[in-house]
């Protein structure tokens, strides 16, 4: 029989349920349901290093039982065992990289291109720098940056297992980039701080521990001055794509629609991958509209190997320029 939970940690569990089941569009027993359970692990071979993509393939599914992801090259759901790849010698050496599947859409999303400056404001641990550098061959200006200070060591070190080039790394926080940063590039990531709601796992009892809807306000305040701020250092014509790990629309189509509507040079495009678990983001939120192009931003449900995540691809458009 589960324990049963204290009263306000019920009433918490309540309200989590019942936005989480507006956003999207379930009852409230299948929200919690989505919500439950350890999500599985996926993995990405890493195609920096110096074997070839074949060989590091082999040794993987001489491990355990893998799953190509149709939507993303290289990477693979994990249906065996976990620890086969984590404790592997493929796995210590950098070729493989073990992550969750919703954290390769914004990379796949940004659609970066050999020779451009390139910027992920909020880098570390660095799976998404990694995956960005892969997608160029490392023939792109990629620059990691992370606000928090004992993050660093960790990007650090998955850079250099991973073979990733940086032309930079820097400690700067997001929301103050375009004061400390003087660059200017062609392509931006702001995997923004936020509430986790996507990493809860409903089976434990303190998985809401920490979370009130007053942490999310603070969150989409924080997220719309750094998305503010990455957007001054896109280049016209760039793209900026903006994520999070959460579910609260306030942390993710209010950030965007604040955005949107204040520059009339930044446009919502299509995030052009078939996710199967992806959904529009939302046209209105507790009584207030969103900007009608959000459409294009994709939310992900949470499934067995995707946790809920949020995407959005907003391109800066070239001076005098309209659509």
């Amino acid at each position: 029989m589960a324990k049963r939970l204290h009263p306000a940690d019920q009433r918490r569990r309540d309200a989590f349920l019942a936005r989480a089941a507006a956003v999207w569009a379930v009852k409230p027993h299948e929200a919690e349901r989505l919500a439950s359970g350890g999500l599985r692990s996926s993995v990405r071979i890493n195609p920096l290093k110096d074997r070839s993509v074949d060989a590091i393939r082999a040794d993987l599914e001489g491990l355990t039982e893998v799953v190509a992801i149709p939507w993303c090259e290289n990477a693979f759901h994990i249906l065996g065992d976990r620890k086969a790849v984590t404790e592997s010698a493929i796995h210590a050496a950098g070729e493989v990289y073990v992550m969750n599947a919703s954290s390769l859409i914004p990379g796949l999303a940004m659609r970066p291109e050999i020779g451009e400056d390139i910027l992920d404001v909020c880098s570390s641990p660095g799976g998404k720098a990694a995956h960005i550098a892969a997608l160029t061959g490392n023939k792109a200006r990629l620059h990691v940056n992370d606000g928090i200070r004992v993050r660093l060591k960790k990007l650090r070190e998955v850079i250099d297992l991973l073979n990733v080039d940086v032309a930079d790394m820097t400690e700067i926080q997001g929301q103050y980039l375009d004061k400390f940063l003087a660059a200017d590039f062609d392509r931006i990531l702001l995997d923004a701080q936020c509430s986790g709601e996507g990493m809860a796992d409903l089976s434990r009892p303190d998985a809401l521990k920490f979370w009130t809807p007053d942490r999310i306000e603070k969150m989409s305040r924080l997220q719309q001055r750094m998305l503010v701020a990455a957007f001054k250092k896109l280049r016209p014509g760039g793209v900026l794509v903006y994520s999070t790990c959460t579910i609260a629309p306030e942390e993710n189509e209010a950030p965007v629609d604040h955005l949107v509507r204040h520059n009339a040079d930044a446009v919502i495009e299509p995030i052009g991958i078939d996710v199967p678990e992806g959904r529009p983001g939302l046209a209105r939120w507790e009584g207030r509209g969103y900007h009608p192009d959000l459409v294009h931003a994709m939310r992900v449900v949470p499934s067995d190997f995707l946790e809920a995540f949020f995407v959005c691809r907003i391109r800066k458009q070239p001076t005098g320029e309209t659509v």
